[in-house]
């Protein structure tokens, strides 16, 4: 933990190397910024921020407050708005800015601009090595490009999900990247042309990643410069997007699926808990968890479990319920008129996503966000798991893809299997509590895993596909942007109908985010032509990978 704390305070005296712009508009010539710049320190502080962008307080919340809440993973109980979809503009004005040009002044968050200045710098790094003749030199800028490549596909993969069709292709036509001007108006790229380039990059960055190549452990706060990891997350995201777009791109969903599946060897993926995609934080300011940091940094208290996620579990007697949630503070809370003998007895209530305003719960009524998340600085943010590509193989299963190795059913089982191992793993590393409701004992993870598999309902609605999909919207708590991306694919978990709010009452989950109104103002012709479909800004047009799919309702 020293040597992390040691990096994130070279980060800090780095980052003022880096390129941050508040605004799209202000992509242009800065006279200031050096010729050169490391590219290790360029893709440290971006692989923080932009992490922090999609999980923690840099994004104003883009999970707790977007993703995670439409997923219904968590629920507000007090300002609720977001809970009705009844967005703040200037919010979802700031998360789109800070995901492509970060934010400059004190802060010195990075962008997916800085990103890109990383990438170019190391491709002259490579260049010049080639002139020298220097193989190994080659190889390690190879392998640090590759790794960049796989970092830029999961960011823009997040961006693209969560709004369609974005800029893309034209959104870093700068001088300082070597073209002619600067490029104020970028067109927004068909999301589907945007996700046929993420599997050539993939691709590209699984090559690169296999040349013996090396990268510095302080520049990378995922894998550590551990290059085959970087290897296996190119693949494993290829198999997550490739998978993403089956319900409208059949054939080259199961083209792509059977390529990885047949031929491991080429194509490495996770083969475990170990090789996850994970930011584990300091656990000092600002450094920390950001459940824990909007609670006690932030001192908020308007989140919830979702009364969604709480039913999924109960209904297969989830222990995972122990790890997710907490019990609710009345239930753990001695009364003044007690007896003497009075204990407590745990209790787990879900909230209902978006209530009228009368019906908004005390906070002492319902469940906070479990432990491990809400009261460990030190915890985690994930980019994607081992047990969430055990849900893809069962679905490239179900769908006869080519290479799975398993079943369905045995697939599922492995899947679950791997989530209870990392949540209890975590727990003991942690020294989160477990609190078991009365008569009830959490044991060990294959034993709880087991209790889940046996319950599995096979036959209900939705089949086997959604038994996939709901096991793998477990398998992501936190991880909002994957959920609200799934559910919108596959239509399951079913959740619940907003029925508090006054503007977006019975229309149902939002099919995007919307386009934030800086673009209507300083791109106005390029965000028209993208918005054509799109009603109250975030319905009618889908975003393309859910072009055929209805999310379900309870």
């Amino acid at each position: 933990m020293k040597k992390f704390i040691k990096y994130i305070f070279a980060v800090v005296v780095l980052i003022n190397m880096t390129s941050c712009f508040k605004n799209f508009d202000e992509l242009r010539e800065n006279p200031n910024y050096p010729s050169t710049v490391e590219p290790e320190s360029l893709f440290a502080n971006v692989l923080y921020t932009n992490t922090g962008s999609f999980y923690g307080a840099q994004g104003q919340y883009f999970n707790l407050t977007g993703a995670g809440l439409w997923g219904q993973q968590f629920a507000k109980i007090q300002y609720i708005d977001e809970d009705w979809y009844q967005y703040r503009a200037s919010v979802m004005d700031e998360k789109w800015k800070r995901m492509y040009s970060g934010i400059s002044g004190t802060s010195n968050l990075a962008g997916l601009y800085d990103l890109e200045l990383a990438i170019a710098e190391v491709r002259n790094r490579k260049a010049a090595y080639e002139s020298d003749g220097n193989s190994q030199g080659v190889a390690d800028a190879e392998a640090l490009e590759g790794a960049m490549l796989v970092a830029k596909v999961y960011f823009f993969s997040v961006t693209t999900d969560v709004w369609g069709d974005i800029p893309y292709s034209e959104a870093f036509q700068t001088i300082d990247l070597g073209f002619d001007q600067t490029n104020f108006q970028p067109t927004y790229d068909a999301q589907k042309e945007i996700y046929d380039n993420f599997f050539e990059v993939l691709e590209e960055a699984n090559t690169l990643l296999s040349n013996n190549g090396s990268i510095a452990a302080g520049s990378d706060i995922i894998y550590r410069g551990n290059t085959s990891r970087w290897r296996m997350l190119a693949n494993s995201l290829a198999a997550r997007l490739y998978t993403r777009i089956s319900k409208v791109d059949a054939t080259k969903s199961r083209e792509g699926l059977g390529k990885l599946f047949t031929d491991k060897g080429t194509y490495p993926m996770f083969s475990g808990n170990e090789d996850d995609a994970e930011l584990i934080y300091l656990g000092s300011q600002p450094y920390m968890q950001p459940i824990y940091y909007n609670a006690y940094i932030d001192n908020r208290n308007d989140f919830a479990i979702s009364a969604t996620l709480i039913e999924l579990l109960k209904e297969n007697n989830d222990k995972r319920l122990y790890v997710y949630a907490q019990p609710t503070q009345a239930s753990m809370t001695k009364p003044d008129d007690a007896a003497d003998d009075w204990k407590a007895s745990p209790e787990y209530v879900g909230q209902e996503n978006g209530v009228p305003a009368s019906e908004a719960p005390g906070f002492t009524a319902v469940s906070m966000i479990g432990n491990l998340y809400r009261e460990q600085p030190a915890g985690k943010s994930f980019w994607m798991t081992y047990s969430e590509l055990k849900f893809i193989e069962a679905e490239a299963a179900l769908n006869g893809i080519a290479g799975v190795s398993g079943t369905v059913e045995s697939l599922v089982n492995e899947g679950i299997e791997a989530s209870f191992t990392k949540q209890y793993a975590d727990v003991e590393a942690y020294s989160a509590p477990i609190i078991p409701v009365d008569g009830d004992v959490v044991s060990d993870p294959f034993t709880d895993a087991a209790i889940v598999i046996n319950n599995l309902d096979w036959s209900k609605n939705g089949g086997k596909e959604r038994v996939i999909a709901e096991q793998k919207y477990l398998s992501n708590f936190t991880n909002g942007p994957e959920v609200f991306a799934e559910l919108r694919r596959t239509g399951w978990p079913a959740i619940s109908e907003i029925r508090g709010g006054t503007v977006y009452q019975g229309k149902g989950l939002p099919n995007r985010f919307p386009y934030p109104f800086s673009e209507q103002t300083t791109n106005s012709a390029n965000w028209s032509a993208a918005s054509q479909g799109i009603n109250d800004t975030m319905y009618g047009k889908k975003v393309w990978f859910a072009e055929n799919s209805e999310v379900n309702y309870k």
